[in-house]
Formats: structure tokens, C-alpha cells, sequence
């Protein structure tokens, strides 16, 4: 079964009360070894039923596969997503070329598909008997460091997570070491930042329902904590690696507060086994298929550098806080052209 890297890269998640409208700016990077950067700066404006991105989008890429997902897939520029949930529709913006398409909001038919849509994050799942995975080691801990600091106006505390895992491939002989290592930076939900996440988890459940998928499941986007999903999602091997048990639960229940930052670096060793030609990946799915296939195949190649990650990402909190939008916030602008 494919699977895809939740859409880190942009956004890691919508997550929205009734207590006011909500704008929040955010910083993302994310790097693939040997591939490109991609970088975006997002600004959001939601409400309980609507949901505005703005967003400013630029891929640097290496090598030839880096240079042609540059200009097909990972095009930079400033595009804008406006969903509103009493039409069920999506508004999706180029604004160089001020033209605007229109989606409806459908719902996920598949548990797949929730893995592709960013939702789901099957950590905590049983291993397929079939599996030609051997798990030799699996750790996951989460350390509060104690450190503290102001980051963007936010008092700040350090939590440091890692996922290490050890794994041979039965078939082929293959072995293999993973590793994640991601500082997290949160501040404690008091005050505006508490009205601010209440009204974003109002849109998010909203949302969620309307294409189907339990509200249960935000529980883990409430910390950010999607991108934990990526060693599911990355690579063939990650279907036998998802994390499952208490231990998971329990360490991630030390978190506290809202995500400042996420910084996160993944390490991925390879020895051994025969050589195996590649199928090619499908790329649909746009942006998101397109990371995808390149987070799998920096993975893939693993690396002979174990001080080097095959993949890193960043995400930063700018603003967070509640403010009164206005219902003419939510309206593609007179003079843009409508596409298809």
C-alpha cells in the first residue's frame, strides 16, 4: 500500500470556538538530501465555518530530479486556499496569475486515503503478519529538558523526542536504522493562545466531519503531533515500524502546552541486501505525492554519513492569537479569473 508524507511540508493540519475568529502565521521548511528545500510562509484567518491560507511557496532543488520537481510539482510562488464549510467547497488561488479554481469537499472513502489527506497517523496499529520486516530494536522516549526561553512573544519550554528503530529485511538481507530526533518547543495554553486554539479546533472538528473522519482523531494534530505519522508514511519499511502500545501514549502525555517549533531531523542508515530495481512512483496527488516519492527516496538511499539526515523539517509559530476577521475576508477578489 502506498503511503505518502503527510503534508508537513504545508502545513501540518488545520486544527480551530466560539469565542472569537483566529489569525495565525506560521514559518515551514522542509529538506530532502540531494533533492531541494522547500520553504513557505503561511498565513491563516478562520472562523468556526471558513478557513483562509495565504501562501508563500519556494522550492530550491538539487540534481536533476530536485530541478524537474521544481518545476512541475514543487512550483514557488504565492497561492492561496479558502475553505468554507457551508458550501462544501474549496477555493484554490494563484495570485501571480490571479485565477482561482473551485473543489467540492468530498469525503475520505478509505483508510488510505486518510493517510494521504494527513489524518489518521497510524501510530498505534498491529504489524502485518506478512511482513518481510523484522524489528530488532524499537525505542520511543520524550525528554523535558527544563530549558525555557521567549520565541516569537511565547514563553517556551524544550521537550526532545526520539524514535529509534532497528530493522532487517528477512527477504533480501537488508538492514536498517532509523532514527528521529525532534526538539519541540511549547508554551503553556493560557489566555488569547486558549481562545485562539478553541475556535481553531472548532473549524478542525467541522472540517473533519465533513469529509468523514472522526473527530477522535484530532487528538493528534492538537500538539502538532502528525509528523510523527513519517515513519509510517515514508517508506515500505515504515508499515511494520508504526509504534504501537502504552509507551507511546505515555511519553508523548509529557508534552505540554502549544508547539512553538518543531524541529525535527530523520536519520536513516541502509547495509546490505541485494539490489532491487524500483517500480516508479505514482505522482499524483500533486504537492503531496510529489514530497512523498522524495522523502522515499532520500530514505531509500539511506546514508553513509550517519551524522547527516536523509530528511529534515521545521515549523515555527509567528502569531497565534484571536482577532476579529471579518465575513469579507472570506471572498476570492473581484478581478481574479475563474480556471476549469
Amino acid at each position: 500500500m502506498k503511503r505518502f508524507v503527510v503534508l508537513v511540508v504545508i502545513g501540518i493540519l488545520i486544527t480551530g470556538s466560539v469565542f472569537a475568529d483566529v489569525v495565525k502565521k506560521t514559518k515551514i521548511e522542509v529538506s530532502f538530501k540531494d533533492f531541494g528545500k522547500f520553504t513557505s510562509e503561511q498565513s491563516e484567518k478562520l472562523t468556526s465555518e471558513k478557513k483562509l491560507t495565504d501562501s508563500k511557496n519556494k522550492f530550491k532543488g538539487k540534481g536533476i530530479v530536485g530541478n524537474l520537481s521544481g518545476k512541475f510539482f514543487l512550483k514557488s510562488g504565492e497561492t492561496g486556499e479558502m475553505i468554507v464549510l457551508p458550501e462544501m467547497m474549496i477555493y484554490r488561488m494563484n495570485h501571480k496569475k490571479k485565477e482561482y479554481r473551485i473543489e467540492p469537499i468530498e469525503k475520505i472513502t478509505s483508510e488510505e486515503d486518510a493517510t494521504e489527506a494527513g489524518y489518521g497517523g497510524e501510530v498505534d496499529v498491529e504489524e502485518d503478519e506478512e511482513s518481510e520486516i523484522k524489528i530488532i530494536r524499537s525505542e520511543f522516549t520524550v525528554d523535558d529538558t527544563g530549558e525555557s526561553k521567549t520565541i516569537n512573544n511565547f514563553s517556551s519550554s524544550k521537550y526532545i523526542v526520539n524514535w529509534l528503530t532497528e530493522w532487517e529485511n528477512v527477504r533480501t538481507g537488508e538492514k536498517g536504522t532509523d532514527h528521529l530526533v525532534t526538539d519541540v518547543w511549547t508554551t503553556p495554553l493560557t489566555g488569547d493562545l486558549q481562545k485562539a486554539r478553541d475556535e481553531e479546533q472548532t473549524f478542525t472538528k467541522a472540517y473533519m466531519k465533513s469529509i468523514g473522519i472522526d473527530a477522535d482523531s484530532l487528538q493528534q494534530t492538537i500538539l502538532g503531533t502528525n509528523w510523527l505519522a513519517l515513519l509510517g508514511s515514508m517508506s515500505e519499511e515504515g508499515q511494520s515500524r508504526r509504534h504501537k502500545g502504552s509507551n507511546f501514549a505515555d511519553e508523548m502525555n509529557k508534552i505540554e502546552g502549544y508547539p512553538v517549533i518543531i524541529d525535527g531531523k530523520y536519520f536513516a542508515k541502509r547495509e546490505g541486501g541485494a539490489e532491487e530495481e524500483e517500480a516508479d512512483e505514482d505522482s499524483g496527488g500533486g504537492v503531496k505525492g510529489m514530497l512523498g516519492g522524495l522523502a522515499k527516496k532520500a530514505l531509500k538511499k539511506g546514508s553513509k554519513n550517519e551524522n547527516e539526515p536523509a530528511f529534515t523539517y521545521y515549523t515555527e509559530l509567528i502569531e497565534f492569537s484571536p482577532f476579529d476577521v471579518g465575513d469579507d475576508v472570506f471572498q476570492v477578489p473581484a478581478n481574479y479569473k475563474k480556471k476549469g
